[in-house]
């Protein structure tokens, strides 16, 4: 009877993962062009169904619909095996996440290793999908996103061994434990999350930091030969990242499920007023993701990398730094870490303009002054 239970218990947490992800993608592609169209000023989806919430359904059949080709020099097995792998992250991820009170899939004791590696696997998705379609724009975009995802995850790791300082354990159930009682982590460790959510942005391929999929020189990137379904699952996969992350960032710095009323309403031993809380919590950092999308410019490739090697690395080093100075010779540590992290954050906020319109106005002066 137990193994029954332990078989069923897996496969409703498997079908759990794929439904968050699918319905994440179409409930995010919706929420995203209607918030950009409110943001602009213009419409957005309005035709198909009320107020355009079929939108991302029609889309699936149209997607569905289209000719799926394959150039006629790609490497069949890879080309068909990246859209596929594609989706590997999104799912796996949440083998560990706490949804709530009560439920969890599975409490790995490396939960926040396991998170920084199950996503590399977006990696090498995209890679193999431009190397396999034999195509300069494509291997190009392919290259640009290893390079990016790469470099940008280093910081991201930084910031979660923080969290793992401070809260003295890898598994996610005790990071959400250790923010009971309102004690968010992304309230006393502003500057810890701001690395984060900079890292995590430049995971997603999103903007500013798109620059895989650059229409205007990539034509589309590491995606350029991919139709149909093919395509459609990496764009999905983008658009169910947005949850995904923003479920991680929750779990990591708002205190996870944890709100008003937790045990309001318990059905089987799993509350469900939590739950509601964690995605309250994730689409208003969902939201905030397609704020910065809207409201900041795309970067160079040059300026995208130098700002993970040359700012956000050794930031994350300082950081780690500061946070076990504070923790070892602090007797109050909490306050102290509630004052060094919003002092890095104003800090890094006030002087970031500043420094950066120096460096390049000092890099106008040594360009060389052509006459006419």
């Amino acid at each position: 009877m137990d193994v029954f239970l332990e078989i069923l218990r897996l496969v409703v947490c498997v079908i759990v993962a794929y439904a968050v992800v699918f319905v994440a993608a179409l409930v995010n592609i919706v929420f995203e062009r209607r918030f950009l169209a409110f943001m602009q000023d213009r419409h957005g989806p309005n035709r198909v169904g009320p107020h355009g919430i079929f939108q991302s359904i029609a889309d699936a059949f149209k997607m569905i619909g289209k000719e799926d080709f394959r150039p006629a020099f790609a490497d069949r097995g890879m080309f068909i095996l990246a859209p596929i792998m594609v989706m590997i992250g999104a799912v796996a991820v949440q083998l560990t996440m706490p949804y709530t009170k009560g439920f969890t899939p599975g409490d790995l004791n490396v939960g926040l290793i396991y998170i920084v590696a199950v996503t590399s696997f977006t990696t090498m998705a995209i890679l193999v999908g431009g190397w396999a379609s034999r195509n300069k724009y494509s291997l190009v975009g392919a290259l640009r996103s290893a390079a990016q995802m790469i470099s940008y995850e280093i910081p991201m790791l930084l910031a979660i061994l923080v969290i793992a300082m401070v809260v003295g354990s890898w598994s996610l159930n005790d990071v959400v434990d250790a923010q009971a009682d309102y004690k968010w982590i992304g309230f006393y460790m502003p500057f810890t999350f701001l690395l984060y959510a900079i890292a995590a942005i430049s995971e997603l391929n999103r903007g500013p930091f798109d620059l895989p999929e650059s229409e205007s020189e990539l034509v589309s990137g590491y995606g350029t030969e991919y139709s149909g379904m093919r395509f459609g699952m990496f764009f999905l996969n983008e658009y169910a990242g947005m949850t995904i992350m923003s479920m991680v960032a929750v779990t990591l710095f708002f205190g996870g499920w944890h709100g008003p009323f937790e045990d309001a309403l318990v059905i089987g031993g799993v509350a469900i007023v939590p739950f509601i809380w964690f995605m309250v919590k994730t689409y208003i950092l969902v939201f905030a993701l397609v704020w910065v999308r809207l409201s900041l410019p795309r970067l160079q490739v040059d300026q995208l990398m130098g700002f993970a090697w040359k700012i956000l690395i050794p930031l994350g080093l300082l950081n780690i730094a500061l946070t076990a100075a504070v923790i070892l010779w602090v007797p109050h540590w909490r306050w102290g870490l509630l004052v060094v992290g919003w002092v890095s954050f104003a800090a890094f906020v006030g002087l970031f303009d500043p420094i950066l319109k120096r460096r390049l106005r000092r890099q106008r002066e040594r360009l060389p002054v052509v006459s006419s």
